[in-house]
């Protein structure tokens, strides 16, 4: 089983990282590639059972774009071809069709019909809590950026409390076959041991186990509690 970080010494902020870090942990025979902005991407000649970026800089974002134009084709013969993807924090704009900064418009991979709009002046902090494939699930969203278009069709969860991918929305992140992108940072594996368990089926573990199985699902649980409570807030501005 392999698994391609995409630019980690890039695509690391908030903490992240620790996705990967608990899915280690999960996979103890599994092999973790990491790619750098400087390397071909594994994705190029094999399969990986999950290909995983995480959040980065709006600058970062930018040298992705460039590094990943020329594999657009490749990339979207692996969603129809339901390889896993995961990507965190604002890691699925790079897919998007545009990003807006100001006067600039930043051409995406244009794979999903979706712009995000950049502004400075406000950093959106939050909760999320919502549904997905009959779970709970939870994490955190720590954002410049707001997400329009069309995702009623293909988002990764319903939201119950917090926002979608913008406060007008009322669904959460992006999903095409196994591709989920999503806002949520937290880091989102640690925080949802179910969805981790999905996760690694959909990636070719016939029977996911969880690390530390007893403590992740006490937090989660925990985390639930506190987030159907109507008096916690959801928004942190």
């Amino acid at each position: 089983m392999k698994i391609e970080i995409l630019f980690p010494e890039y695509c690391n902020l908030f903490g992240d990282y620790g996705n990967m870090m608990y899915l280690k942990a999960c996979l103890p025979d599994a092999e973790f590639v990491e790619t750098s902005m400087n390397s071909e991407p594994l994705f190029l000649t094999e399969r990986p059972n999950l290909i995983y970026m995480g959040p980065m800089t709006e600058r970062a974002q930018e040298k992705v774009i460039r590094k990943l134009a020329p594999y657009k084709e490749r990339i979207e013969e692996l969603i129809q071809d339901k390889v896993c993807f995961l990507f965190t924090g604002n890691a699925m704009e790079v897919l998007f069709r545009e990003i807006i900064d100001g006067h600039r418009v930043i051409p995406g991979l244009n794979i999903f019909d979706f712009s995000a709009v950049r502004d400075y002046t406000h950093r959106f902090n939050g909760n999320f809590y919502g549904e997905f494939n009959e779970r709970k699930v939870v994490g955190c969203k720590s954002q410049f950026t707001m997400a329009y278009g069309a995702n009623d069709n293909c988002y990764f969860a319903k939201t119950i409390r917090g926002i979608g991918i913008n406060k007008s929305s009322r669904f959460e992140g992006v999903r095409r076959r196994n591709f989920i992108g999503t806002y949520l940072i937290g880091p989102l594996l640690v925080m949802n041991p179910y969805f981790t368990q999905y996760l690694m089926y959909h990636m070719g573990v016939e029977k996911p186990k969880l690390a530390f199985p007893e403590a992740m699902k006490e937090a989660y649980h925990q985390r639930l509690t506190e987030f159907e409570n109507k008096r916690t807030a959801m928004e942190k501005e």
